[in-house]
């Protein structure tokens, strides 16, 4: 890969859940071409996308990608967009793989970094709901994601909205098999 290209990871949040919102992946796949991003590619149908850019993507990009999504999709969604390097950081520091053994039942929910580079939750410094409240559920809070562990499934997370609400507007969660499909997607861009 040529040394000024940049690997990126894009995650929409909230498309294709339920009835509502629904978008095609190959429109989802136009707004990125559209903007003149190439090696587009989508995975599921979550709103998870891999490209390359002619530059790192920063906040007037994502601007211009939800513009360009709404555009398209006729309704709003908030995108997290990473670089590939950083995608993997957050994606290997999991501190929770060790005893999170169904992966489908993992989270890494993602925040979109702050012009800074901090992400919201270093600057919140954000706790995460009581341990023993929380039981048999597991999270730990890192400064770019949030990593929680659903023994008993997703939908049935104790988790109160509150704290979400707290992690900011626009944050998105995958579970560990999607992150690790990503993943090998962006590695093998890297390579």
């Amino acid at each position: 890969m040529p040394e000024d290209v940049y690997v990126h990871v894009a995650l929409a949040r909230g498309i294709n859940v339920g009835t509502s919102h629904q978008v095609s992946m190959d429109d989802l796949h136009g707004v990125f071409e559209n903007l003149g991003y190439t090696g587009v590619r989508t995975l599921l149908r979550s709103g998870n996308v891999v490209f390359s850019a002619a530059a790192l993507v920063g906040p007037a990009e994502v601007t211009a990608i939800e513009a360009e999504f709404e555009r398209i999709a006729g309704f709003t969604a908030g995108f997290v967009v990473l670089g590939g390097p950083e995608f993997l950081e957050i994606t290997d520091e999991n501190p929770l793989l060790d005893i999170a053994v169904n992966p489908a039942r993992a989270l890494v929910a993602y925040v979109p970094p702050t012009p800074d580079a901090r992400s919201a939750l270093a600057a919140e410094d954000l706790e995460p709901p009581d341990p023993e409240w929380l039981a048999p559920e597991v999270m730990a809070v890192g400064t770019r994601a949030v990593y929680l562990w659903c023994p008993n499934g997703v939908s049935k997370s104790k988790v109160p909205p509150a704290f979400w609400r707290r992690v900011g507007p626009v944050h998105t969660a995958r579970n560990v098999n999607t992150t690790n499909k990503l993943g090998e997607m962006v590695r093998a861009r890297l390579l």
